[in-house]
């Protein structure tokens, strides 16, 4: 469509003087577009939205009608000034129309749908593409999700390098969303250092593995201003249309709900609304796990446990050891066999008995290093991947 729309308006400004030439150029289009040409046609011109076959006639009707002109008044007419005669006389479809050049008028339309700044759209823009591809996902029962985006610490930025460089990580953050995400995806920039990611068809997991490769790459950034590197980090909320939220206004909610929590976790990392209030999908984990207590008994030798699933938030495994409640553990974990073990600490927060040999037992990381949640999260969206391939 946007490719008829880019000929139309070509056509009708390089012919702008020679009204029998530009008929014939248009005719062409027409003839290869099909009849949606004719409606793309006519909201160029006139902003006006017909459907193909009303739009067809609408066109035959002009031509007629311009004849009629011209023998009327013994003079070449115009062709927009016969559109203008014909849709206020005698079709009266235009009311009260305003003449303005049509790249003006083009220009005009673009700046209330694009953001300045970063080229995404407005948020007035995004909330009419919500309200339409939520309705579609409803109609269709598909899925679709929402991600809120925030850059971290954005004051800090405008504070410590100034305005100009805050801009320039905008313009940025900015270009890398739109680069990352689908063309049937939809990214506005919905106010200040805030964006909003449209998924329609994506289920919770396939938006994760997306938001996690606009996160990596904002992360990596080292932009240069003024002789000083700035290194942005952004994150996220996301929830998902049926399983989260069955309105528009709660699937929204939830995702800002989501981002809260990304927020209190740390930053720099995206966080799934759940009604259970977890903040992060778990995925099954059989990887080695050894654990030895703190505080109790320095002395006390690790021990083995089989992990059962892992998040960005703790782990869940089997031990044949009972811990308390409160517990803090140093857990030594070897995600994957050819990789190394790395080292967290974390507190019992679940224990489920089974027997007097077995115990589920459940455990809340404290403060991991960058380096521990980016092999984590890495772990997470490569099992998603294998999961949905």
């Amino acid at each position: 469509m946007k490719k008829i729309r880019d000929a139309v308006l070509n056509c009708v400004y390089n012919f702008a003087d020679d009204d029998e030439r530009l008929i014939d150029e248009l005719h062409a289009i027409m003839d290869a577009g099909g009849k949606r040409a004719f409606s793309i046609f006519f909201n160029v011109l006139t902003h006006l939205d017909l459907e193909p076959d009303v739009a067809e006639n609408c066109w035959q009707s002009i031509l007629l009608h311009r004849q009629e002109m011209m023998l009327s008044l013994n003079r070449e007419v115009n062709l927009r000034t016969v559109i203008c005669d014909y849709l206020c006389s005698v079709d009266r479809t235009l009311k009260n129309p305003v003449f303005v050049e049509i790249h003006v008028f083009e220009d005009q339309l673009k700046s209330l749908k694009y953001d300045s700044l970063t080229r995404l759209h407005t948020r007035s823009t995004f909330e009419e593409t919500f309200t339409r591809e939520f309705a579609r996902a409803k109609r269709y029962e598909t899925e679709l999700s929402v991600l809120f985006l925030d850059l971290d610490d954005f004051k800090s930025i405008n504070d410590i390098f100034g305005h100009l460089a805050g801009d320039l990580v905008l313009k940025d953050v900015g270009r890398i969303i739109k680069n990352e995400i689908r063309t049937e995806d939809s990214a506005a920039r919905y106010g200040g250092e805030e964006f909003v990611v449209i998924l329609p068809q994506t289920g919770k997991m396939d938006a994760l593995i997306l938001s996690e490769r606009i996160r990596k790459k904002i992360e990596a950034l080292n932009l240069e201003y003024d002789d000083k590197i700035i290194q942005p980090t952004i994150s996220g909320g996301l929830s998902c249309f049926p399983i989260d939220a069955e309105t528009e206004k709660d699937l929204l909610n939830y995702a800002d709900r989501a981002l809260y929590r990304a927020k209190e976790f740390g930053k720099n990392n995206i966080a799934v609304y759940s009604h259970n209030k977890r903040r992060y999908i778990r995925i099954g984990f059989e990887g080695r796990i050894n654990i030895r207590q703190i505080g109790v008994n320095d002395g006390f030798n690790a021990y083995p446990a089989n992990g059962k699933n892992i998040s960005m938030t703790g782990i869940l495994f089997e031990s044949e050891v009972f811990l308390e409640l409160g517990t803090k553990v140093e857990l030594t974990i070897t995600m994957l066999k050819n990789e190394s073990p790395f080292v967290v600490i974390a507190t019992v927060v679940r224990v489920e008995i089974f027997d007097s040999r077995h115990y589920d037992i459940g455990v809340s990381f404290l403060g991991l290093e960058q380096n521990i949640k980016n092999v984590i999260s890495d772990y997470l969206l490569c099992q998603i991947d294998s999961e949905n391939n």
